[in-house]
This record gives C-alpha cells, sequence and structure tokens, in this order.
C-alpha cells in the first residue's frame, strides 16, 4: 500500500470503529501510530498530534454521569477523523507537486546549492534548512562558512554563487515611518534580510527567490516587491511543499515524495 492507501485504511476503520469499544480503540490508536511513523518518518508532530486526542474525560470523579464518557468519545473521534482528513490532503498536495516526466523549459540546476537568508528565528531557519537536505540539495548559510579573514560583505559575495535563494521573513524588528506614532509600528524582518532578498532578486531574477514569512497579524512584508513568491510558514508543513514546486519550476531536479 502507498501512504495516501495506508491513511485511508484508518479512516475506513474509524468509521466503523462501535461506540466506545475500548479493546477496538486501543487496537485502531496502535495501529495509527505504526502507520503514521511510517507515513512522516521526519515529523514528530503528526505523531504528537494522533497521541494527544482523549476519548475520555480528562478529570474522572465518583458519580459522573454516563453522558460525559459519551461526550468524550465522540468528540476524540470526531478529533482523529478530522486529523486523519488532515494527513490525507497533506498527502495529496505532495502527489499534486512530484517530479513528472516532462523536462522543465528553464532545464535541470547543475548546482545544488540554495542560499538560505534568515534572520533570528531559529525554528524556522532550522526546519528549512533540514527541509531543502531532504530534497537532496545543500543549504548556504552564510554563519556557518569559514571566514578566511573576509569581511562580512565579501563572504556574502562569495556565497551568493547560487542559483535559487529562500528568503526567511521572521518578525524580528519593530518600525514604522517618523511621522507616525509609535504604536502604530509594525514588526518586520531584520533589516539585512530585506536587503539580502533584493540582492539576490537583482542578481538571480524573482523567479529564483522564494520568501517564506512566519504568519502575524501585525507582520509587515516588504513592499516593492512584486513577482517574489512569498510563502507562508504554516503549521501543517505546506509550505515544505510550496517551495519543492518553485524550485521545480525553475529547473531544479526535485522529489516531493522526499518531504512525506
Amino acid at each position: 500500500m502507498n501512504s495516501k492507501e495506508l491513511i485511508e485504511t484508518l479512516v475506513k476503520d474509524l468509521t466503523a470503529l462501535p461506540h466506545r469499544d475500548n479493546a477496538r480503540l486501543d487496537a485502531l490508536r496502535r495501529r495509527t501510530n505504526m502507520i503514521v511513523r511510517k507515513v512522516f518518518p521526519e515529523s514528530s508532530d503528526h505523531l504528537k498530534e494522533v497521541t494527544s486526542i482523549q476519548f475520555y474525560p480528562m478529570v474522572g470523579y465518583e458519580g459522573q454521569p454516563d453522558s460525559d464518557y459519551d461526550d468524550s468519545w465522540r468528540s476524540g473521534r470526531s478529533s482523529m477523523m478530522n486529523l486523519l482528513n488532515t494527513f490525507l490532503e497533506e498527502i495529496k498536495l505532495s502527489e499534486a507537486i512530484m517530479v513528472d516526466s516532462e523536462p522543465n523549459a528553464a532545464g535541470a540546476k547543475d548546482s545544488k546549492r540554495v542560499f538560505l537568508v534568515h534572520g533570528h528565528d531559529e525554528e524556522m531557519k532550522q526546519a528549512a534548512a533540514r527541509m531543502l537536505e531532504q530534497l537532496g540539495l545543500a543549504p548556504v548559510i552564510l554563519h556557518e562558512q569559514p571566514n578566511k579573514g573576509r569581511t562580512i560583505i565579501e563572504k556574502f559575495t562569495d556565497y551568493s554563487d547560487v542559483g535559487f535563494a529562500v528568503v526567511l521573513l521572521s518578525p524580528d524588528d519593530l518600525g514604522c515611518s517618523k511621522d507616525q506614532r509609535i504604536e502604530t509600528a509594525r514588526l518586520r524582518a531584520r533589516q539585512n534580510v530585506v536587503f539580502e532578498l533584493g540582492f539576490f532578486i537583482g542578481k538571480i531574477g524573482r523567479s529564483n527567490v522564494a520568501a517564506l514569512y512566519r504568519e502575524h497579524a501585525n507582520f509587515e512584508k516588504p513592499s516593492d516587491y512584486d513577482g517574489v513568491a512569498y510563502i507562508a510558514f504554516d503549521r501543517v508543513g505546506r509550505w515544505r511543499f510550496d517551495i519543492a514546486k518553485e524550485l521545480k519550476a525553475c529547473g531544479y531536479s526535485v522529489d516531493a515524495n522526499k518531504l512525506l
């Protein structure tokens, strides 16, 4: 069975699960844990989401009405079904952007190096770097490269010879126009990140740059960068497949199945 079929069997078994059949539930949860580990080996969050679902009241007490157990069971079953359907959507999304047999018009990129511009958000940096490595690419993170007596700008220029750049726009700074009140200030990416975004747009072209931003109600994306692929750093992880799709369109030979 492929990944989609495995999750579909869980949906089928959950649908047929008799109400408050504890033995069948225990067997289903064990099988679900096993399949989720197999289908999403690189994601601990998926397994945590499965194991966190409760089918019984969090706190029990003597004389607790039976209806409490019925409500908890129904709630747990509904949460499990929603989660499994989310897993199916993720798998279908990855299948939609799988590498096809037709060559790209841009031609395959020879270099596997992809520059990773980042701010202070360590989670975004590590997640993006691991995603690129899963695709068989080599993320170039400036501070991880040797200095060799060079200034920052010299080092940056030397390592910027890449075919694609992923720019992480995290809400690290706060700013507004000098004519506005400080209360109107909005979260922004750091100035060096915005500078490097513009640098790579000018050097390799905006179609070869993907800007990954962390969603926040008060976050201000850089202006005057029309045509850049802005991708939301979502909790589910769809951003990984969106970036893989952009890489594929730019001529990189990548297989999105490696992200499952």
